[in-house]
């Protein structure tokens, strides 16, 4: 694994790491909210043995990631191409779990000649479709709806801590396969270190994160040029499955793969099959 940093274009500092073959299948991930570079370093081995490389950038604000308020969709594309640019890659895939489905999907739109293939993971899908709200987590839509970085702290930290202390105390009811995996000492301590990471300089990268998630997509997924293909559990009670179908249905050609029996933590368990679809045959 190497955790490192660089500086882009316009000074920020952009954390990432890398985990897996060092020149195996290239493939950006884009990590969940909260989350960090540090989601899926746990794979390391799993994915080295199926030689994909999985590189990992903090979103401004969290892990080492410098803050950047203000921020827009179209702004995280930048930032991946200056990472690919940094480490030589002209061409790569996309992935994203949760709220970092959509930044797959802008990635794969807005870098689309540089983008092999797209993966959305249990995604949140364009919030300015109507039915992306219908029974969404109640607390991640208040957040959404404010509209506003700094509302959007100043209730984060009043909900959650100035450091994010409180986020885990009330997760609400949660399916038999989301309780399953959490049981396992093996994957939460996988899962605690980008947590951890993410809350390390506070709760603001949370809250102006999920403020840009609560807007209309200012990208087109019509011009999605990369075989694309959506995951989600039908069980999902965080992110609804009628968020990967609505995705799918958006992107040209995209395919969709539903698990009956998967919520949304569940589908983490499952990444060592989601990037081995990008590896050629």
């Amino acid at each position: 694994m190497l955790d490192a940093s660089m500086v882009v274009p316009d000074g920020r500092a952009l954390a990432y790491s890398e985990c897996g073959a060092p020149g195996g299948v290239p493939i950006m991930y884009c990590h969940g909210g909260p989350g960090s570079r540090l989601d899926l370093v746990w794979f390391d081995r799993t994915f080295a043995d199926l030689g994909v490389r999985v590189i990992a950038a903090d979103r401004p604000g969290y892990g080492g990631s410098t803050p950047q308020p203000g921020r827009t969709w179209n702004d995280w594309p930048t930032d991946v191409a200056a990472l690919g640019d940094h480490l030589g890659l002209d061409r790569f895939a996309v992935m994203g779990l949760s709220s970092g489905g959509p930044y797959a999907v802008a990635c794969a739109s807005l870098l689309a000649e540089r983008v092999t293939g797209a993966a959305v993971i249990a995604g949140v899908t364009d919030m300015g479709w109507t039915g992306a709200w219908d029974a969404y987590d109640e607390a991640e839509a208040t957040l959404m709806r404010f509209g506003d970085d700094e509302r959007a702290l100043t209730w984060c930290q009043d909900r959650y801590g100035p450091n994010g202390e409180r986020f885990f105390d009330d997760t609400g009811e949660m399916p038999p396969a989301d309780l399953a995996l959490l049981e396992d000492e093996a994957v939460v301590a996988g899962l605690f270190p980008t947590f951890a990471e993410a809350f390390r300089p506070g709760i603001a990268g949370f809250a102006h994160d999920i403020t840009v998630q609560g807007r209309p997509w200012s990208f087109d997924p019509g011009a999605i040029t990369a075989p694309t293909r959506v995951f989600h559990g039908e069980a999902d009670t965080i992110v609804p499955v009628a968020h990967g179908r609505h995705t799918a249905a958006v992107i040209p050609d995209a395919t969709l793969q539903t698990f009956p029996d998967d919520g949304h933590v569940s589908m983490i368990a499952r990444m060592p099959e989601f990037v081995a679809a990008f590896i050629p045959q």
